[in-house]
């Protein structure tokens, strides 16, 4: 009897952790969605125009001082960074998935302008920047590029690959490093909180700095409509999914204390 009430427990306990994953999802593909409404229902600003409160502007991106960053893979000038590695983890049954061993995101000051004017823009530390990457994979019998070399000497946080020696093979672990860049001159879509800050004797300028009231702070180099459409297809995924996940656990869940 102990036996089979532990058998239960286990596999109603498996049941749960598939219903925790997948109402996760569901309130990740929940926000995705939501959120790219809101960026459809913002109208865009032009900058002589904003005022402090929710904005989204479009414009070219300058350097707002003189600290800019480095692409930490590619050595080019930049405003914004966004480096992922990920390496593959494999399930042991032909399959696997890919997983982030180390991910950072930075941004530097920038100015924003769209013609009509200009706007500091400064990323705040739970402001999202969404930027198109370039994606380099080394596959596990393969030597990283150049490039990709620098990066580890000159990244402590990330340990190279481990490699052995096989007979004449060299096997290794496979990976991707993935980079992304706000680049001086570079068109980005701006939507958060602007507010005001002196800027000499009597003057005010405007800043965008702060989440908007709903929590969404967005810097990207990608187009609104591109934005929107990622945020659309990526929501529906993430709710499908997830309605999958928590239906199955909860099946599991039931089944564990029913079946005698």
């Amino acid at each position: 009897m102990v036996q089979g009430l532990v058998s239960k427990l286990a596999l109603s306990g498996f049941g749960l952790v598939f219903v925790v994953v997948g109402l996760y999802r569901l309130a990740k593909g929940r926000k995705q969605w939501v959120r790219s409404g809101r960026i459809t229902d913002t109208e865009t600003t032009q900058i002589r125009d904003a005022q402090p409160g929710t904005v989204e502007i479009k414009g070219t991106a300058h350097p707002a001082t003189d600290a800019t960053l480095v692409g930490p893979m590619t050595g080019r000038d930049a405003l914004a960074t966004d480096v992922e590695v990920e390496e593959w983890e494999s399930s042991g049954q032909g399959g696997g998935s890919w997983e982030t061993d180390y991910r950072n995101r930075e941004a530097a000051p920038m100015t924003v302008d769209d013609g009509t004017g200009e706007v500091r823009v400064e990323l705040p530390v739970d402001g999202e920047l969404t930027v198109e990457r370039t994606t380099t994979e080394v596959g596990s019998d393969d030597a990283p590029p150049e490039q990709i070399r620098r990066f580890l000497d000159e990244t402590p946080e990330v340990d190279e690959a481990t490699r052995r020696e096989i007979g004449p093979l060299s096997v290794g672990d496979r990976r991707r490093y993935s980079e992304g860049l706000i680049e001086p001159g570079e068109e980005v879509y701006v939507l958060g909180a602007a507010r005001e800050e002196r800027a000499g004797w009597g003057e005010r300028s405007l800043v965008i700095d702060e989440p908007t009231p709903s929590g969404d702070f967005v810097l990207s180099d990608k187009s609104e409509s591109d934005l929107i459409q990622e945020g659309r297809r990526g929501g529906v995924v993430s709710v499908a999914f997830g309605a999958l996940l928590a239906v199955v656990g909860g099946l599991v869940t039931i089944y564990s204390w029913l079946a005698a």
